[in-house]
């Protein structure tokens, strides 16, 4: 697995689980555009070329107030992410949210709200041992952070992860999924990481079948799902969190 270089919208790191969607190809298989020459060549040329880029560079800057109001989210718990949508009664697969097509092949919802269940991944204890993400909940709410040592998101939030657990952790299981696999990140270095920097007591399970990441549609680093007791699926923001905003989250779900 390789992962993008791109910075997604709303502080997230770009992560592929297929492969690098650069390296100087254009979407459609051709070379990218810069660096070539002027189409038609000549003024005529040039001047269609910068009357199409002012276009590209004014539909691409509405296209990311859109997204950036997506990524925000006014739905779920507290206003904090939004859940993946419902599906409705004509079947299909669940997706959407800010999952980013957040099913991955799970089960369609039919028409009711979205639940844990029907997004449910078998990830790993540090000793090996294998569990899922419901039988982490045990019927509580439930905080699951996607992340990897190499997200500078991912470990600048840690502090307010730490601070959030440590006041809520009675109250809400957590799961901080670590991602494998891309620059090198491993179980044993996201567990040395987390003991050196004094994170260690944060519960810490690994993504080794990619099956979690998947589920959730986790495209970039962090990503962070709010669950209800009840199993409902309250919100899936990528990006770093607004402590308060999950705070409020959880004070309204305990």
């Amino acid at each position: 697995m390789q992962e993008t270089n791109g910075t997604a919208a709303d502080g997230g790191t770009a992560f592929d689980g297929d492969k690098a969607s650069g390296g100087g190809k254009a979407s459609g298989g051709g070379t990218a555009s810069d660096g070539g020459k002027a189409s038609g060549g000549g003024k005529r040329g040039a001047l269609v070329a910068a009357i199409a880029l002012v276009a590209v560079v004014a539909l691409g800057a509405v296209g990311y107030g859109v997204l950036s109001s997506s990524g925000a989210g006014s739905g779920g718990s507290g206003g904090f992410g939004s859940a993946p949508a419902a599906q409705g009664t004509s079947g299909g697969t669940a997706s959407g949210g800010n999952a980013g097509g957040a099913a991955g092949g799970a089960p369609a919802t039919q028409g009711r709200a979205s639940l844990l269940k029907d997004y449910d991944a078998t990830v790993y204890a540090a000793s090996g041992e294998k569990t899922t993400l419901t039988a982490i909940a045990a019927g509580r709410p439930l905080v699951i952070n996607f992340w990897a040592t190499w997200c500078p998101y991912c470990v600048q939030e840690m502090p307010d992860y730490l601070e959030i657990y440590r006041d809520y952790g009675d109250r809400v299981s957590f799961a901080f999924v670590d991602c494998p696999g891309g620059r090198g990140e491993t179980p044993q270095k996201a567990t040395s990481w987390l003991s050196e920097n004094g994170f260690s007591e944060l519960p810490a399970y690994f993504d080794n079948d990619l099956e979690a990441t998947s589920a959730f549609g986790a495209r970039s680093l962090p990503t962070t799902v709010v669950v209800a007791a009840n199993g409902e699926i309250v919100g899936v923001t990528p990006g770093r969190i607004d402590a308060g905003r999950l705070r409020s989250a959880l004070d309204s779900l305990v």
